[in-house]
């Protein structure tokens, strides 16, 4: 999930909700005052800019979200009510007060779901890193302490790691910090790219990732950790002149078992890390 991406669709999402509660007051307002011999109105007939919103929607991140599909089925469900009061007002019936309240119900139903949809954005652009994409800090010690958990209960494996972008200090210096931020987000990429769609990686800090590798030892998460320092040290970077960006990381690891807590294992990952560094970076280091 690109974060400019959410904050697109966010936006989008927050016009075409304004733009469907637009066309209910216009409804409501044409209910109120209509006049005998006067054409009650039709819903169908006025395009509300919510349903463009929502077909629009349907590529974006904001469809991973579990109220996406039930907003949809809400929002018609508004609309085909609306369209059963203007029937039976343009067939001369009766519309009560009970109708109104039937449709006022769907209102309110689709506003409290809307309203939902929101917040579980908002939630989740907290968790991520508005630079890489990236699952930032937030949210990262309570899904280790699980998988920790899960890995113990199930008897399975599981390492850490940390990854440290060698010489960052001087990339930044010699580059200029918007080469710098490139350099994140390329790093990222190949993160994303590289490890297995069960793993999760987390942008720890600076120029620093920890990466959490369920089912895997330390000996086979290295294994992992190879392919992905290797893909690092193949960037191609240039900076606008063309200049080559030399890019490398260097990668600690630690399995942890019952007596290792999360806490535990991320130490011993960085002290692998610090080895590796002073062994002369650009390397994957087994805690000892």
């Amino acid at each position: 999930m690109k974060p400019e991406e959410v904050f697109a669709s966010l936006t989008a999402f927050q016009q075409g909700l304004a733009g469907h509660f637009d066309w209910l007051h216009r409804w409501y307002q044409a209910v109120l005052n209509r006049q005998d011999g006067v054409k009650f109105p039709d819903p169908a007939a006025c395009a509300c800019p919510f349903d463009q919103w929502h077909k629009n929607a349907g590529g974006t991140p904001f469809a991973d979200f579990p109220d996406f599909a039930q907003l949809a089925a809400e929002h018609d469900e508004v609309h085909d009510k609306a369209a059963q009061l203007s029937g039976r007002a343009q067939a001369g019936l009766t519309v009560t007060t009970s109708d109104y309240e039937t449709l006022m119900m769907s209102v309110l139903s689709f506003g409290a779901t809307a309203q939902s949809l929101e917040r579980e954005v908002w939630k989740a652009l907290a968790t991520v890193d508005p630079l890489t994409g990236l699952s930032n800090r937030q949210s990262m010690r309570t899904h280790l302490m699980g998988e920790r958990d899960r890995a113990i209960r199930q008897k399975l494996p599981l390492s850490l790691a940390l990854a440290d972008i060698d010489h960052f200090k001087k990339i930044n210096d010699g580059f200029g910090h918007s080469q710098g931020d490139k350099v994140l987000r390329a790093v990222a990429a190949v993160l994303k790219a590289t490890v297995r769609p069960y793993d999760v990686v987390y942008r720890y800090g600076g120029e620093e990732f920890l990466l959490c590798l369920p089912g895997t030892n330390a000996e086979n998460g290295a294994l992992v950790l190879e392919r992905i320092r290797a893909a690092i040290a193949a960037l191609e970077l240039t900076d606008d002149r063309g200049t080559p960006i030399p890019v490398t990381a260097t990668f600690g690891i630690a399995e942890i078992n019952a007596d290792l807590s999360v806490d535990d294992a991320i130490e011993l990952a960085d002290r692998a890390l610090y080895d590796g560094k002073l062994g002369g970076r650009n390397k994957v280091v087994i805690t000892a």
